[in-house]
């Protein structure tokens, strides 16, 4: 986006944003603002500021910034929030994210946040059924708040940890809640579907758990879309951090016992390193290959297309027949 306004409000340590106005559907918070460190995004910030304006304390001085390079008067400022949001990047330093922040914001499909825990308001997310992509710039493991915003989602999603010196992802299925009435009991029984309720609590305090993420897999298998298991077990292999090797062979076999599914799906995904992988693995056999060559040629997927012939010829060339004169 060209420019941003944002409100806010003084609080102890920093400073709390409340509402963001500009063009374009973008926003990235800044870490500071008028000499303050942003420490909160303040209830309904992203979703209502008419109601985030009301749930500020009695007599709050309100301040406006302009951050970026300022729109000119009459350059289509908008209020940035609610369906028309599609990507936020978070602050580092974050302390909290308010009740009902982005509530509503239908369209928001990438949420980047860093390093450091936060509370995660009731609510925060409810409504985001686009948001499907997490980038952290922190190590996996390190403190941050994406426990509590998982808390808020149901559908599956993709979180990429990102540092220096290494780069992870790591899957979260979905899951669904239902609740029965049982009538001759006059109770409502409540139902969790999906292995995605127990990925999400595989956290010590603030940081991700990495053993136990990979532990939930073999429970997985019977309530989770073949796709997803074949994507968490594509990308722990290709990034291992945190792996074990009891772990990395419980992967390695899915990937081999579905081996054309997880060629096809890498093809439809149009993904011809993540072919050259399974290619150095092992995993291919002439079958899989075949089919996954023929899902290439159907999608016209030019690139994969050659990794697979390549790796066919390679590995599955039909010997030349020797005479003995």
């Amino acid at each position: 986006m060209r420019g941003l306004k944002v409100r806010y409000i003084a609080v102890p340590g920093g400073a709390s944003v409340f509402s963001c106005s500009g063009s374009g559907a973008s926003v990235r918070v800044p870490d500071e603002i008028g000499g303050l460190p942003v420490r909160e995004i303040g209830a309904y910030a992203f979703s209502s500021p008419e109601t985030a304006g009301a749930q500020l304390p009695p007599g709050a001085e309100i301040r406006e910034a302009l951050t970026d390079e300022a729109e000119a008067p009459g350059g289509g400022e908008r209020f940035l929030g609610g369906a028309s949001l599609r990507e936020i990047r978070l602050p580092s330093g974050l302390r909290s994210i308010g009740a009902y922040a982005f509530y509503n914001c239908t369209g928001l499909s990438l949420l980047s946040l860093g390093e450091g825990p936060a509370q995660v308001g009731n609510g925060a997310f409810m409504n985001c059924a686009a948001l499907g992509r997490i980038a952290v710039v922190a190590p996996a493991g390190a403190k941050t708040c994406l426990r509590g915003i998982l808390a808020e989602l149901q559908r599956e999603v993709r979180v990429v940890f990102r540092s220096e010196k290494e780069e992870s992802v790591w899957i979260f299925p979905e899951y669904y809640e239902e609740s029965v009435e049982n009538c001759p009991a006059r109770i409502f029984e409540h139902f969790i579907h999906g292995a995605g309720f127990r990925y999400r609590q595989c956290f010590r305090g603030d940081g991700l758990d990495a053993e136990g993420y990979d532990a939930q897999f073999p429970l997985a298998r019977s309530e989770t879309a073949p796709e997803t298991l074949l994507r968490i077990a594509l990308e722990r292999l290709r990034r291992p951090v945190h792996l074990t090797e009891a772990a990395a062979e419980r992967y390695r076999s899915c990937l081999k016992n579905n081996a054309a599914a997880a060629a096809c799906l890498l093809v439809r995904e149009d993904d011809p390193d993540g072919l050259l992988f399974l290619s150095a693995n092992g995993v291919f056999t002439p079958e899989s290959l075949a089919a996954a060559a023929e899902e290439a040629s159907r999608l016209e997927r030019a690139e994969c297309l050659c990794v697979l012939l390549d790796e066919r010829h390679r590995r599955f060339a039909p010997k030349k027949k020797t005479y003995d004169l």
